[in-house]
């Protein structure tokens, strides 16, 4: 909240005279005729030039509880994801108190990567909710091509650098480069914010995914490139974190919130050493 102002209404802000300036100041001195503006002994009340009628469409990307792959450090895909560990499970259930603690992130609907460990973690996130858990294959992780399943030393080993540090190229042949995880990323999440519109949708996903969508929804991205995420200084979320985004009615994107994990404080740091 600003000093010295005051919330009325959710559209009526009461500001003291004194801290009015610009049209503030001319809408006062005209204040008969001037509607959406009144005086009213020294303040002033400006209604916001807004629809009171819009709701905004809201996005909660939510990373994963600690999966199989994340703590014994290998390359999993769809077939090969081990779901989540006991930590995993815990980690799930305290996004799940979290998420019951703020009624505002009530969902409408909640969507889910087709691998285990994200479906696991929504299913006990949102089994308070009564909202059915919808999996979308399109939002599961960067496929790793034949690489998958060998762990890091062995992928290290094999192709002469670790795996993650170039999101370029694909991780191995048959393999996704940066650019079509990014296309891949960027279709599933317009169709779910268009299908989701005035509404909250949890979307329950994976690391990669998510640091995605906070490069590619920067703007002007697309004009310069941003695809790489290794060379972008963007910290990988945290296992069962909360990031999120509204979308505008005219399409446009804005960052609320990414790598949210305070629930997590007596349960672990909820780290992984990459997004996988």
């Amino acid at each position: 909240m600003f000093p010295g102002y005051e919330r009325r209404t959710a559209t009526v802000w009461r500001i003291p005279a004194t801290l009015c300036i610009g049209a503030c100041r001319v809408a006062m001195t005209h204040v008969d005729d001037e509607p959406g503006w009144s005086r009213r002994a020294g303040v002033c009340e400006a209604r916001l030039m807004t629809d009171v009628n819009v709701t905004p469409t809201r996005l909660v990307l939510i990373r994963h509880g600690e999966s199989a792959s994340n703590a014994g450090g290998w390359l999993s895909g769809q077939d090969t994801c081990g779901g989540l560990t006991e930590l995993g499970v815990a980690q799930a259930q305290a996004l799940q108190n979290r998420l019951l603690s703020d009624p505002d992130l009530r969902p409408d609907r909640v969507v889910v990567s087709t691998m285990r460990r994200a479906v696991h973690t929504a299913e006990i996130a949102a089994d308070p909710t009564g909202v059915e858990v919808e999996q979308f294959a399109d939002l599961m992780e960067r496929t790793s091509g034949e690489a998958e399943g060998l762990t890091i030393e062995e992928y290290t080993e094999r192709y002469g650098k670790p795996p993650w540090t170039d999101w370029t190229n694909p991780l191995s042949p048959g393999g996704e480069s940066g650019a079509e995880f990014s296309a891949r990323v960027y279709a599933a999440l317009d169709r779910v914010a268009a299908e989701g519109t005035g509404r909250t949708t949890w979307v329950v996903c994976h690391g990669g995914v998510i640091m995605a969508t906070a490069i590619g929804r920067w703007p002007g991205s697309e004009l310069t490139g941003l695809t790489d995420l290794s060379t972008i200084p963007l910290a990988s979320p945290m296992n069962s974190s909360i990031s999120e985004w509204t979308v505008q009615p005219d399409g446009g994107w804005r960052m609320i919130r990414y790598n949210d994990h305070t629930h997590l404080v007596g349960v672990s740091n909820g780290d992984a050493p990459a997004p996988i």
